[in-house]
């Protein structure tokens, strides 16, 4: 009986969306910034590009998507669907393009750092139990479908049901489905092709053609459907949206899609706001007295295993048995870390030492376990000779490290999105007090640094609360006020 209740929390400027078990227990965690216009480019959006530079030394072009920064478009990524013959095609970039040239891309993964977002030309459009390959006929499946009775049911159900120049993926999480239920879907998917096409042709370049769907029905085509009981949201206008977007798929949980009521914190309701709140601490605590030291760097994320009461003795029997229970109990809190903040490239997790291999065995088998649920399939590479356990993880969206805290997390800085952060922060004080004290007019009173980035990325977030408010709000920039701290004031009540 499926339990699982995702808790949507929105406010101005960003979306947050915990999914919470059974027992109050926070399973999953992402954070969707709505006001952050910082050119990165959305993950999974469609873009009609045009080609600002073809750098044959790179074998790459520069792709003008109308953002910050130009995407970058590899060789291997911009050869058409028919000519993907990987490294040894003897082709270069100039063969598929020109300057100037108008081309459809979509986005792999945001731009980060200095670099711009990488892009293909091999175009997907998800949805919740396929994925649509325009440009790339014939139907596969997912390899986490092991029964051969259900993937030749699924193959079956599929096959000559797409137009001539389209393909489909059929995900592990289409077991069981119902014909209706996918034919419904592939139609949908069909029929939002075939309005990007027509768009790209009344469009001129660069521009934004489509996007993903709602944050949750884009965060549950990631973390899956099963298990899910129902869906609350604290926001009535996406509440409709969402609903009605499950319902076209067919995926509206037993419980429906529900709007929950104002007057307390949705993630106090379902027990997670101090889960939530600590999601990025960089010390987690184990049950056995252990924990985990987590610090991401630009280069990996390094988890260490911190003994606590297995500390003493390891060389002894009850030692390593200790140092034994304290590794297990750690792969799995690693397992669910890494999906809470969205960790991903590589990450190395330094184990307690254990004697012989069959000890370092059964880890890496509990370790590949845990993340066997993991839909963006991370890998687990084994040990090293210095006791160090290699993962890599696919990388979808920023790490939940970059949106909060910004890319310079580990080097301390106060970059404008760690300000957006604080100010957004800000925000949902002011509507929190002003909702305690309906006739409170609000000031905000915060850092310069996060003032102007209220102004600059955080504007729209800006603009919303104003509407909310039906008055502008006065931000205060008080230089003495530290960063990272904010102040809610009354300007003046109502007479």
């Amino acid at each position: 009986m499926p339990t699982d209740i995702l808790a949507v929390r929105v406010r101005p400027g960003e979306i947050r969306l915990a999914r919470v078990d059974g027992n109050a227990h926070l399973r999953d965690f992402a954070v969707y910034r709505t006001a952050l216009a910082d050119g990165s480019g959305q993950v999974g959006g469609i873009y009609l590009g045009r080609v600002k530079k073809v750098v044959p030394a790179l074998e790459a072009s520069f792709i003008d998507l109308g953002l910050d920064r130009n995407g970058f478009l590899g060789l291997a990524e911009a050869r058409p669907q028919q000519h993907m013959g990987g490294k040894s095609a003897g082709d270069r970039i100039s063969d598929h393009m020109h300057e100037g040239q108008n081309i459809l891309v979509q986005v792999l993964a945001a731009a980060r750092d200095d670099k711009g977002s990488k892009i293909t030309r091999r175009l997907s459009i998800a949805g919740a139990h396929c994925i649509l390959t325009p440009g790339d006929p014939g139907v596969r499946l997912s390899k986490r479908i092991k029964d051969d009775t259900e993937r030749n049911r699924l193959r079956t159900m599929v096959v000559g049901k797409l137009a001539d120049d389209l393909g489909c993926v059929v995900r592990s999480c289409a077991i069981d489905v119902s014909e209706d239920v996918m034919m419904r879907e592939i139609k949908l998917l069909q029929a939002h092709w075939q309005d990007l096409q027509a768009r790209a042709k009344d469009t001129q370049p660069p521009s934004f053609l489509s996007g993903e769907d709602t944050p949750p029905v884009q965060f549950l085509s990631e973390s899956g459907f099963s298990g899910l009981a129902k869906v609350v949201i604290d926001d009535p206008a996406l509440t409709k949206a969402v609903e009605a977007e499950l319902h076209a798929l067919g995926m509206v949980p037993p419980g429906g899609v529900v709007r929950h009521p104002s007057g307390r914190d949705i993630f106090d309701e379902y027990g997670v706001a101090d889960a939530v709140a600590g999601v990025l601490d960089p010390v987690v605590r184990l049950k056995s007295g252990g924990s985990l030291i987590i610090e991401e760097t630009k280069a990996l994320t390094s988890i260490d295993i911190n003994a606590g009461g297995a500390a003493a003795a390891q060389n002894s029997t009850r030692g390593q048995d200790l140092a034994m229970a304290t590794n297990i109990e750690a792969v799995w809190e690693t397992a669910r870390q890494i999906r809470l903040r969205n960790l991903a490239g590589l990450i190395v997790l330094d184990l307690m030492p254990v004697r012989g291999q069959d000890a370092v065995g059964k880890i890496v088998n509990t370790l590949k376990k845990a993340l066997s649920h993991d839909p963006t399939g991370p890998q687990v590479l084994g040990t090293t000779k210095g006791g160090l356990l290699e993962i890599t993880r696919p990388r979808r969206r920023a790490p939940l490290s970059h949106i909060l805290h910004g890319p310079c997390s580990t080097c301390g800085g106060n970059d404008a999105s760690s300000a957006l952060t604080v100010g957004l922060a800000g925000l949902d004080r002011v509507l929190a007090e002003v909702w305690a004290s309906p006739a409170l007019i609000p000031a905000l009173r915060t850092n310069p640094n996060v003032v102007n980035a209220l102004k600059s990325d955080g504007v729209e977030a800006l603009f919303d609360i104003e509407i909310k408010l039906g008055q502008s709000l006065d931000l205060i920039a008080d230089e003495n006020m530290p960063a990272g701290t904010f102040q809610v004031e009354a300007t003046k009540d109502h007479a």
